[in-house]
Formats: C-alpha cells, sequence, structure tokens
C-alpha cells in the first residue's frame, strides 16, 4: 500500500482549511451582524425615550412659563430663590418667578400612612368612638362647639388638605391652586367629577354660596365670620375655577380660605339667616361618609358614602357614642362596646402598667402642639374681676404644679398663655406666675380687698364670692375645681362650683350669664388670638365670652394677622403674649399630653404630630368584628 503524501493530498488539506475558515467566518459575521442589529435596536429605543423626555421637559417648560415655579407652603416662603418640584405621578409645587405659588395634585393627596400600602390591609369592620358629650348642633358653620366638628371631619370637606407630617397644603377638591406673592388674590380649579353623598355635583357655585352663608349677617357663625373680614370677594371665574380676593395680607389666608368647608346650595339655600340657624341637624357633604341617623342622647352612626368621588374609605361604619362619665366610657371600652377611650390620668397610670392589658390594647401617650388647654376664665364685666392685680392674685393662689402631679399624674404640662410651649410662637422667657399665697394676699390688699366679719373679703360694697360655671361629668375637672375652692376660700375668696350640661354651659357663655368659666380651649399649630382676645369679639356671641378688651393687645393681633414674615410674626405674638401674661383675664391651668388606648385589633394607629387619625386605621379581616 502507498502511503505517500502527495500533491493531491495536499490541495484537499487546504480546500478542507479554506472551507472550515469560510464556516467560521460566516458565523462570525451573522453574530456580528446580530449583535449590530440589536445594538440598533436598543439605540433606537434609547433615541424613543429621549425624544420622549424632551417632549416632557418641553411640555413642563411651557407649563413653568404658563404657571410658575415652586416654592412651600405659605406666603412667607415667597422670599426664597425660584424652585421647581415635580414629583412621578405628575405632581408639582412651584414658585412663580414673581414670588407667587402655584400647586398642582393631578390626584387627590392620600394619607402619608396610607393604611392601603400594607400588606395586610383589609376594608371593613366598624369604628366605635366616644365624643364624650353630644353636639347642640352638627350643620355646617353653626356647630358650637369640639364634639360638632368631629363629626364634620369625614363628612365635609374643603378645597385644600393640610399634610399632617409636612405641614404643607395640598389640593383636595381642588386639583391646583395659585397663590400670589402679595397674599391678596387666591385662586383653586375644582376637580372633575365632584359629588355630594346625594349624588349631586358639586361645583363652583356651591363654593361662592358656602362663602356667601359664613358672611351672611346673621347666620350663627360670628366667630368663624371674624377670620375671613379681609376677604373682600369670592368670584366665579369659569365653571371650574373660583377666586379670591382680600384687601391686606392674613398670615392664615390658605388655612382659611382653602380650608373653607364647601356644602350644597340645593341643599342649605335659606332666603332668611334664621332659616339657616334652623338645619341644625342636617349634615351632607362630599366626604367619604354621610349621616345615617342620630340617635338623641345616644350616638351619631356615619356609613360610607356610595357617592364619594374617592377613594373608598375604610370602614363600614362609624359610630360616635356619647358616654359623658370617663369611668363609664372606660368599662365600655373594656368591654370592646367602644373602640378607643382617652383615660383619665389614674386610670392611665394605672392600666398602662399592666402587662395583661397592654397585651390586648395599644397604649399612646405623647404631647402635641395642638392640644388646647385648660383654665378659668373670668367674666371682666364683674366687679370682683375688673382690675388686674386681683386676677394676678387669683392665679398666685392656685397651686397648679401640685394640680399637674397630683390630679394629672403630671401628664401635662404648665402653660403661661394661649400658646402651646412646643411652638416658637411661645416666649420661653415669659415664666408661669408663682404660687404665692402671701403675695396674692397682699396684691389683693393693694387692690382694695379687706376682710369683712365673716372673713370673705370685700371692696367698695362687693363680697368676694362668686360661682364657677363648668361642665358635668368630669369627675378629675370636679377634683381640680374643689381644690382651687379651698385655696380660695383661704384667702378670704368664696366660690361656689356650679356645673351645667354641656349645652347650657356653652349657651351661658354665648349669653355672658356667669361670672368666672372652668373649660378648655382646643389649640392649633400657630394660633390666631383674633377669635377668642380681640375686643370686636365680644359681640355677637363671639369667642371673648370674658370681655376682654385692650387696645394695645387688639393692634398686636392686626398687626400679626397681616404679617408674613414668620420671623416678625413671632415678636409680634411674644409682645402679645406678654400682655396676656400680665392682664391674666384667663388662669392658665395647663396644656394635657394625650393619652389613648385603642383596642388592639387596630392596626396603623401610630400617632402624627398632630395627633391621632383613625381614618388611617385598619383591621386585618382575620381580626375583624364586624361583618
Amino acid at each position: 500500500m502507498d502511503n505517500r503524501f502527495t500533491l493531491k493530498d495536499f490541495i484537499f488539506v487546504i480546500l478542507f482549511f479554506v472551507v472550515i475558515a469560510s464556516v467560521v467566518l460566516a458565523i462570525y459575521q451573522y453574530s456580528y451582524q446580530e449583535d449590530r442589529l440589536n445594538g440598533l435596536k436598543v439605540e433606537l429605543q434609547r433615541l424613543n425615550e429621549a425624544q420622549k423626555q424632551q417632549l416632557t421637559v418641553l411640555t413642563d417648560m411651557r407649563n413653568m412659563l404658563r404657571d410658575g415655579v415652586r416654592t412651600t407652603s405659605g406666603v412667607e416662603s415667597t422670599t426664597q430663590s425660584n424652585t421647581t418640584q415635580a414629583s412621578a405621578d405628575g405632581r408639582i409645587r412651584r414658585k412663580n418667578p414673581d414670588g407667587s405659588l402655584y400647586v398642582y395634585y393631578p390626584t387627590p393627596p392620600k394619607s402619608p400612612r396610607d393604611p392601603r400600602a400594607a400588606s395586610d390591609f383589609s376594608a371593613g369592620d366598624w369604628l366605635v368612638r366616644n365624643l364624650g358629650n353630644e353636639p347642640k348642633v352638627i350643620a355646617p358653620f353653626i356647630e358650637k362647639d369640639y364634639y360638632g366638628q368631629i363629626v364634620h371631619d369625614p363628612v365635609l370637606e374643603s378645597l385644600i388638605a393640610q399634610n399632617p407630617e409636612t405641614f404643607e397644603y395640598e389640593p383636595l377638591l381642588a386639583e391646583s391652586f395659585r397663590q400670589s406673592a402679595d397674599g391678596l388674590k387666591f385662586t383653586f380649579k375644582l376637580r372633575n367629577g365632584l359629588t355630594f353623598s346625594d349624588g349631586h355635583p358639586l361645583t363652583v357655585d356651591d363654593v361662592v354660596f358656602s362663602y356667601n352663608t359664613v358672611m351672611t349677617d346673621g347666620v350663627d357663625c360670628a366667630p368663624l365670620r371674624g377670620y375671613y373680614e379681609h376677604v373682600k370677594a369670592c368670584k366665579k371665574i369659569d365653571d371650574r375655577t373660583v377666586e379670591f380676593t382680600m384687601d391686606e395680607p392674613y398670615f392664615q389666608a390658605m388655612d382659611f380660605i382653602g380650608g373653607l368647608t364647601i356644602i350644597p346650595q340645593h341643599i342649605y339655600k335659606f332666603d332668611k339667616p334664621e332659616d339657616f340657624n334652623r338645619m341644625g341637624a342636617i349634615l351632607i357633604g362630599s366626604g367619604p361618609y354621610m349621616i345615617e341617623k342620630w340617635d338623641r342622647g345616644q350616638q351619631i352612626t356615619l356609613v360610607r358614602n356610595e357617592h364619594y368621588w374617592g377613594e373608598r374609605p375604610t370602614f363600614d361604619r362609624v359610630v360616635m357614642k356619647f358616654i359623658q362619665n370617663p369611668q363609664t366610657a372606660f368599662h365600655a371600652f373594656e368591654n370592646e362596646q367602644i373602640d378607643a377611650v382617652s383615660p383619665d390620668p389614674e386610670q392611665f397610670t394605672k392600666y398602662s402598667k399592666d402587662s395583661d392589658f397592654t397585651k390586648k390594647f395599644t397604649v399612646r401617650l405623647f404631647p402635641r402642639p395642638n392640644a388646647g388647654y385648660a383654665f378659668l376664665g373670668y367674666n371682666l364685666t364683674k366687679p370682683m374681676f375688673k382690675d388686674k392685680q386681683t386676677r394676678q392674685a387669683l392665679t398666685m393662689l392656685i397651686d397648679r404644679k401640685a394640680i399637674i402631679h397630683t390630679f394629672l399624674k403630671d401628664l401635662a404640662m404648665e402653660i403661661t398663655s394661649p400658646f402651646s410651649t412646643l411652638t416658637p410662637q411661645n416666649d420661653p422667657s415669659i415664666k408661669p406666675w408663682p404660687y404665692d399665697p402671701e403675695v396674692a394676699r397682699k396684691k389683693l390688699a393693694d387692690a382694695g380687698w379687706k376682710p369683712g366679719d365673716d372673713g370673705v373679703l370685700t371692696r367698695d360694697g362687693v363680697r368676694f364670692e362668686f360661682d364657677l360655671s363648668m361642665g358635668t361629668g368630669n369627675p378629675v375637672a370636679e377634683r381640680v375645681a374643689n381644690y382651687i375652692k379651698e385655696q380660695f376660700e383661704k384667702a378670704g375668696i368664696r366660690m361656689r362650683i356650679t356645673p351645667w350640661e354641656f349645652a347650657v354651659f356653652t349657651g351661658r357663655l354665648d349669653e355672658r350669664n356667669f361670672d368666672a368659666a372652668f373649660l378648655s380651649w382646643s389649640g392649633s399649630i400657630e394660633d390666631d388670638p383674633y377669635q377668642i382676645w380681640h375686643s370686636d369679639s365680644i359681640k355677637d356671641k363671639g369667642s371673648n365670652f370674658v370681655g376682654f378688651s385692650n387696645k394695645e393687645a387688639d393692634k398686636i393681633i392686626e398687626e400679626a394677622r397681616r404679617t408674613l414674615d414668620s420671623d416678625k410674626r413671632m415678636a409680634l405674638w411674644h409682645k402679645w403674649q406678654a400682655i396676656i401674661a400680665d392682664e391674666q383675664p384667663y388662669t392658665f391651668l395647663q396644656a394635657p399630653k394625650d393619652r389613648q388606648f385603642i383596642n388592639g385589633r387596630f392596626k396603623n394607629t401610630e400617632p402624627y404630630k398632630t395627633g391621632l387619625a383613625p381614618y388611617d386605621w385598619y383591621v386585618p379581616a382575620a381580626q375583624q368584628k364586624y361583618h
């Protein structure tokens, strides 16, 4: 056999390698072309996205030219540099070059702790609350107490809402709002598809009607009307746009103009003011809940508003009971007849340390700047209270620290004025009047008070004896009142405690038919003293029921209200606070810390800085009680 490698074999080998090389080259070229095609595809996609982004930028630039650029909420921020912020969901908050503010929310704001984000969230169940006292009326604007306001909260809505974490104003019924740099013009554009609970559309005409109702003389809302005294016009611009103009700036203008409750004209339309005042039991709004029934003396029941324009609310029902006695309310809570309770200090101190109790119930204790305060208010038209030296002495006769420690178990804070010690509105250099009975007796003597034959002080033939009016059903308040009575008696002052059912009590205050009063005011982050302290608020059953009138204090309130610069306004408030602390028309007792026990089946109950938000709560499906 011939095994020689011939030329022919060599040629075959060369051809074989050429074929292999050709196949490899073809494979490489195919792979290269595929890579190039993929690269081109990616490049085309990138160019397409870039075109979209350019279109977005161009659109936003057109909008910026039309609407301006962003700032934080409030007129006073117009001194900041021009900025723009737009979120991924299309929300815009920006400041125009001229300093005006524009805010646009294409979708309504959600709670910062929206329960729907929780993995175990489930709609359903009931929320059973305790109001404590029954409201006198529940109609918008003419409600007379805090209890009516609680009923309003889930039923009525306004053009804007305030974020409980950032405190920024956010569009609610409005889709957008504009605020001029000088604080004199506010423009709101309503959302599409708004309805009241009866299915009737909510329109700009309802906004104008709501404003006109508040401003109608004779409608029983004089305290509220005072906040709108510098609004000179509310005008319909078009079917979705309304404009408010003012004759001078007001630091809380956005709060009260944007926060105006919007009510249905077709329900509340009236010919005479007294016709509106007679609608005390009618409450219809655009909120997530509506009134199902009011069982007088027992409870108010709310149900879901099936016509609600926003997201469906969590609870099927909200029941608000009227249990005045704290002990009765606590027993109702323990027996799970109500879902939350504000325990008295002794109850809180005892049960918050009980491990069996805390396994079943959630305990919350927190101070908040809008907690309000308790006080003794003196009717300054009465001869025994006409001079500040006497009022100062009354305050110095009361050991407020002992009240906080003994009766309130240190669950409150000492105060010097209506301003919360947790806010810059309070001047920390102003100290509380000391408890000093000896100095107090000297002040009384210097004011002309002398002991009578029976030991009771007299002045100009007037005996120093008076009635202290207060509400019924609060054992802690009754014990505090009796303690104050004892301290006054040691100084020759005779005080009679006269408790009244709450509606009767507030009626007597409206009529100025009292000597002194023991009660509380609710608070706010930055308080406007006008409603309670300006002399204009004495008339028309205004909230200045003690009759405090001081020209310098009035002047400071008026100047501070139109001062948009926060630092300058705080300086004015401090000057005003010094006057109130000196005049002592009230003896300021204490600001409470919030105390709450909550049924453990409720989740998402952590409080905000401003307090609890029960409509953020929910109950997981497996723990729901009502079906």
